[in-house]
């Protein structure tokens, strides 16, 4: 008998739960005793597949192994280049980028001097802010931060209300949400279609038969979306079943929400910097005499190692941001991992922690 009921019990294993809030393994895999596998084992020859079914899944607990040191190394290496260069563009920067005007050429030194008539740009004026007001500066500051204050308090019962139709709704919102992707796109296309034909500059520009071809390609390919969602239906099923099983794995770990908001602050802050290095290494550079038609005026030249800098700046953001999307990959899959392998009966502590690590 245990040779025919233990078939069943492995396939009992990619059966699709009940409910989505249900865990997919929510019942561990019973181990079989030696004699019941040995027996097993006699009676039909296994294949390497069949020898699976016998594995148990679970979750190591231990320090992840250090790889990619190179291009660790490598990363370390651009992002201090980024910031030492940052540095040595405000420290170099030249003031007089804004006031080019103010100069002109003179032919007895052949260089450009500043004349004797024009009034030189204080530093407030070079960064931009001579015409902005102390009153409006501090009224803008403070409507910013009420904004900021207000979205925080009503995303709180925003958020948690969809976490819980997520939970309980997810077919319902699953199946309600699908006909958007065809009835908005079908009504853009029929009232473009309106509005070029009513409006005398639009049809003249588009005659009538291109708009009817493109009114007809856009049908098209709604209709392929459609063909796509038809063909596609028992993947829609499993979304649900995802959707449903993740909302239940975020409603159980409520630290997910503040720890991967804070690695999105911690990207933000770590850019603003680098975006001021980037707005003065364009001041690095001097004003210099250009011949233009027999005539010379003075023009800014930039400094030739700033346009590398740029490159070497964006290449960094580009790499920053690429880690910090494998970072919270690491966060939310580590957490989750934890929480859903461990026993009914405790709840692992420390999980963001160590998914960190």
């Amino acid at each position: 008998m245990a040779s025919i009921e233990e078939p069943n019990k492995s396939s009992n294993l990619y059966e699709t739960p009940s409910s989505p809030t249900q865990p997919l393994l929510s019942k561990p895999y019973p181990s079989p005793s030696i004699e019941d596998y040995q027996s097993h084992q006699q009676s039909s020859p296994q294949s390497d597949s069949d020898r699976t079914q016998f594995l148990q899944i679970g979750y190591n607990f231990g320090p992840r192994a250090f790889k990619d040191l190179p291009f660790l190394i490598l990363f370390l290496l651009f992002a201090i280049c980024t910031f030492g260069f940052g540095i040595f563009s405000i420290a170099h920067h030249n003031s007089n980028y804004s006031s080019v005007s103010s100069f002109s050429y003179d032919p007895i030194s052949s260089s450009c001097v500043i004349k004797s008539n024009s009034n030189h740009g204080s530093s407030l004026n070079f960064y931009g802010f001579s015409n902005f007001k102390s009153s409006s500066s501090s009224s803008f500051v403070r409507a910013l931060i009420w904004v900021l204050v207000i979205t925080f308090i009503l995303s709180l019962p925003i958020i948690w209300g969809v976490l819980l139709l997520l939970k309980h709704y997810t077919k319902q919102l699953v199946y309600a949400s699908l006909p958007f992707f065809i009835v908005i796109p079908f009504g853009v296309n029929v009232y473009w279609f309106v509005a070029c034909t009513v409006k005398s500059s639009c049809s003249e520009a588009l005659p009538l038969a291109y708009r009817i071809l493109l009114l007809l390609f856009v049908f098209l390919v709604i209709g392929v979306v459609v063909w796509i969602f038809v063909l596609n239906w028992h993947r829609i099923e499993l979304t649900i079943n995802i959707i449903g099983v993740a909302s239940n794995a975020l409603s159980r770990n409520l630290g997910l929400f503040g720890v991967v908001p804070c690695l999105k602050i911690g990207l933000l802050a770590y850019y603003v910097p680098i975006v001021v290095f980037l707005v003065f290494a364009k001041y690095n550079g001097k004003i210099v005499p250009r011949e233009s038609n027999g005539d010379y005026d003075c023009a800014w030249k930039q400094d030739s190692w700033v346009g590398a800098y740029y490159a070497l700046a964006i290449l960094t953001m580009l790499w920053s941001a690429t880690v910090m999307v494998e970072l919270k990959a690491y966060v939310i899959s580590g957490t989750i991992a934890q929480w859903y392998f461990s026993k009914d009966d405790t709840t692992p502590k420390r999980k963001n922690r160590s998914s960190l690590r």
